[in-house]
């Protein structure tokens, strides 16, 4: 989805804004940092902005082992 937005300078810097369903995906998917990429060509600059939910770490629990004893 490609979305063109005029940056808003305060002082020294300069803000990308987002749409609000763009921001409420992200509030939804709980990331709570993301990652900007710069990508620079022949036919400008992209900011390439990827967010990702976080992950759980698993831990394999063993499975209970049955101990069978023949009867005597």
């Amino acid at each position: 989805m490609t979305q063109s937005v005029k940056p808003l300078v305060i002082k020294q810097s300069a803000y990308l804004r987002v749409p609000n369903d763009v921001a409420e995906l992200l509030d939804i998917m709980g990331a709570p940092t993301g990652a900007v990429e710069l990508r620079i060509d022949e036919q400008g600059c992209a900011l390439v902005y990827t967010f990702a939910k976080p992950t759980r770490t698993i831990i394999e629990e063993p499975e209970p082992v049955e101990v069978l004893v023949a009867a005597q």
